[in-house]
């Protein structure tokens, strides 16, 4: 615990807090510019096992903003040079690398084994996949989508039982599918804030702590350092 003990001072973490932080099991789906900041974090406050599932390769695009990742790295795997960084970072956490894509054949056996799901894509369908399994098997997702100086975050399928399809419907995902960072573009320091905020999320539904981002969408405009939040309204059934 003497790794911890600045973060079990907190008034809302303590011991006991600190083994549910232990005891969690938080899936990341994506080990680009989202998973990396998102699986450093959760690393090093004690998560006690955390899976990363990513088929992608490194290339040399990806290092400007995922930080783990050194020209060395190129054309390995992204998840297991990340479950190599984090081990050496923090030897108790389990880390389990799947070096596939999540997709309708692999999703439940996956997911079953995870309390939190963490959405790190930049692959429509996949975020589609990811809103549905997460509300078909209750459990609570961490979505973070980046672009240019923006970032979007909100908690899904947590208390206010917010759905994706709730924000943002299959179709409009689709019709903007091919707006991407690759072809976009993307600040790396966007991508940072906003998978530290992923893994702050994450941690407050360990600890069991409300959040005002379950129920709401927040929208960062980094150029501007603006802040807005915008409240969903579930449909009536």
């Amino acid at each position: 615990m003497q790794r911890y003990q600045q973060q079990i001072l907190v008034p809302e973490v303590l011991k006991g807090g600190q083994e549910k932080i232990f005891n969690a099991r938080v899936l990341i789906i994506g080990a680009g510019g989202l998973g990396v900041p998102l699986a450093t974090y959760l690393a090093s406050a004690g998560v006690g096992h955390i899976g990363i599932i990513d088929q992608d390769t490194i290339a040399i695009t990806n290092l400007h903003r995922q930080f783990l990742y050194t020209t060395e790295d190129l054309n390995k795997y992204k998840v297991d040079v990340l479950a190599t960084r984090l081990k050496a970072m923090n030897p108790t956490a389990k880390i389990t690398a799947y070096r596939e894509n999540l997709d309708k054949n692999n999703a439940k056996a996956i997911i079953q084994g995870y309390d939190i799901l963490c959405d790190c894509t930049d692959d429509t369908e996949t975020r589609i996949l990811i809103g549905q399994v997460s509300a078909a098997h209750n459990k609570p997702l961490v979505y973070a989508a980046v672009l240019e100086w923006t970032a979007y975050l909100t908690v899904l399928n947590h208390k206010r039982k917010i759905q994706l399809e709730d924000i943002f419907s299959s179709q409009m995902l689709r019709e903007n599918a091919n707006n991407t960072c690759s072809t976009s573009g993307i600040i790396n320091t966007t991508c940072g804030i906003a998978g530290t905020m992923q893994a702050l999320e994450v941690l407050k539904i360990i600890l069991m702590v409300d959040s005002n981002l379950d129920g709401n969408l927040l929208c960062i405009e980094t150029l501007s350092n603006t802040f807005k939040f915008f409240k969903i309204q579930k449909p009536s059934s």
